[in-house]
């Protein structure tokens, strides 16, 4: 479930970056209905509308909130997996 919630808060920043469900797609390399579908996910899972479906996106007050979550733990979240090699030993402290 943590990285299918992963996935969906990149997927949610990247439409907020590119202001289209279709222009997050092609940055991510998939299709636009996946998109939309964990758009969708979020929004039912959080009980809130994130996003005004327009061209370009508007990102509603709840959409700003969880943007800022989002970014902090995609961003925590690259960086723990960038502190170990394949082989599983930690790099760093």
């Amino acid at each position: 479930m943590t990285v299918v919630l992963i996935r969906s808060l990149e997927i949610f920043r990247a439409v907020v970056d590119t202001g289209s469900f279709s222009a997050a797609a092609e940055r991510l390399h998939t299709v636009q209905s996946n998109v939309t579908a964990h758009v969708k996910k979020l929004e039912s899972e959080l009980g809130a509308h994130l996003l005004e479906r327009r061209s370009p996106v508007v990102v509603t007050p709840a959409g700003r909130q969880l943007l800022g979550y989002a970014r902090r733990i995609v961003e925590l979240h690259d960086d723990a997996l960038a502190r170990f090699r394949p082989g599983g030993e930690p790099l760093g402290e």
